[in-house]
């Protein structure tokens, strides 16, 4: 009677083993009831060809696709030739159309200097730099046709300029606003006591709105507490610049405005305010 009762009818193959037959290594490849074919690989490529012929919807047993023919050929050594077999292959409509070339792009109409001459503008603009005439002078010699383009141009009308006392500098009004152009220039041109001044008015004419000193140790102008100090000298120095007047407010901080614009005492209000703005902060 067997370990796990009695056996159902074509469960397992029964093997009778007799003594010698049994190997001292006992493994699946020593085992009579596991039949064997006596080439795997063949065996493997026959199962492989039903599943296809099931999957294909072909009968077990009907004439073998051309693949399969192959295949089998293959198998048997027998040699294969590659137009014949290609040759053999059904006809099958490709699901996927070779896509329409893409259109050439239309060439572009070549620039004209004054054209090339605003983009190099633009991008000096664009990290906040001016563009001297001096400097354009020594590498354009045709400096003035190009500039005389670019004001003919449409498509160069925001190339602005500002005029400083030692030279004009251009830029893009559309990536930097005129009045930074303005400070930039003025700083550029190193003329410390000009720019304070200038700034003052500007200031009190546009907010209107007195100007603390230290509005000047930022950037971009980043001057020095000494330097500013030297600039109110020169300024008070200098005809042209009496109307710079100075203003403490209540907490002590110094402001600058124009007698031309602003008196003292609405300058000082300004200043006051601003400060108690700036304590509320």
């Amino acid at each position: 009677m067997s370990l796990f009762g009695r056996r159902k009818p074509g469960f397992s193959k029964e093997v009778e083993l007799r003594p010698e037959d049994i190997s001292d290594e006992f493994s699946d490849r020593n085992d009579p009831a596991i039949q064997r074919d006596d080439n795997p690989k063949q065996e493997k490529a026959e199962y492989a060809a039903r599943a296809q012929a099931v999957m294909d919807g072909m009968a077990v047993g009907a004439t073998a696709s051309a693949p399969e023919a192959a295949q089998q050929d293959d198998h048997e050594g027998k040699t294969v030739d590659l137009f014949d077999y290609m040759d053999s292959l059904p006809d099958v409509e490709d699901p996927f159309p070779p896509s329409e070339p893409e259109p050439e792009p239309e060439p572009q109409p070549e620039r004209k200097p004054g054209e090339l001459l605003a983009d190099y503008i633009r991008s000096r603009s664009a990290v906040a730099q001016l563009t001297p005439r001096k400097a354009l002078e020594e590498e354009e010699p045709q400096l003035e046709e190009m500039l005389a383009e670019i004001h003919s141009l449409e498509s160069c009308a925001d190339i602005r300029s500002v005029q400083g006392s030692k030279d004009e500098y251009f830029y893009s009004e559309e990536i930097m606003a005129n009045n930074y152009a303005m400070i930039v220039m003025l700083v550029l041109e190193k003329n410390l006591a000009r720019t304070v001044a200038h700034m003052v008015r500007f200031n009190c004419k546009t907010y209107p709105s007195p100007t603390p000193l230290y509005h000047f140790m930022r950037s971009p102008y980043n001057y020095t507490k000494t330097q500013l100090e030297q600039a109110l000298r020169v300024l008070k120095a200098d005809k042209d610049t009496q109307d710079i007047k100075t203003v403490e407010s209540f907490n002590g901080v110094l402001y600058m405005y124009s007698t031309d614009i602003m008196s003292e005492r609405y300058a000082k209000a300004l200043a006051d305010g601003n400060e108690t703005e700036e304590g509320d902060s």
